[in-house]
């Protein structure tokens, strides 16, 4: 069992995360499939595409911004700003709120990926990656909150919709 954050060579300031199979970026790059990350997906991506981590964010990017919320999760606790990409077209806004269960984010950005949103204390958390089809990540849970919040129900369509369209 592969003990995160190993495979990119940091040293652990955490006890981890565990992964069950090691993998490379490579096969990802390789997808045309498409690919929708929420948490710990834009995590993996990111770190699998060459980024890194903050491994413990009340020690690492300490913050007032709700990153780790209490239930019920279909609910916002804090708002990211979009950048312009493929959640802004969905959105059709520069701004919303997000619910947030998390203790790691993206510290330094994957070079391949494009920064989709930022949250008030500048975490990345919206990703994409131009060189593909479709790669979207998410470091909010949309799936939790969709059926509440009609920006969310966007993201969750437009995956069903590329993966329709394969």
């Amino acid at each position: 069992m592969m003990r995160f954050p190993l495979p990119y060579a940091a040293a652990s300031t955490t006890t981890g995360i565990s992964w069950r199979n090691g993998c490379s970026g490579l096969p990802l790059r390789r997808s045309d499939k498409p690919i929708l990350g929420i948490c710990r997906g834009i995590q993996l991506f990111n770190v699998l595409l060459g980024g890194t981590l903050y491994q413990d964010l009340d020690s690492e990017h300490p913050s007032s911004v709700e990153h780790h919320m209490l239930p019920p999760y279909n609910r916002t606790v804090h708002r990211v700003t979009l950048e312009p990409g493929i959640l802004s077209s969905l959105i059709r806004e520069w701004e919303f709120g997000v619910n947030s269960y998390h203790h790691q984010a993206i510290c330094r950005l994957a070079p391949v990926l494009h920064t989709e949103a930022v949250s008030q204390d500048g975490l990345i958390e919206g990703v994409s990656c131009p060189d593909m089809r479709f790669l979207l990540a998410v470091q909010w849970h949309p799936e939790l909150i969709y059926r509440e919040d009609p920006r969310n129900f966007a993201i969750v369509k437009a995956f069903a919709d590329a993966v329709r369209g394969i």
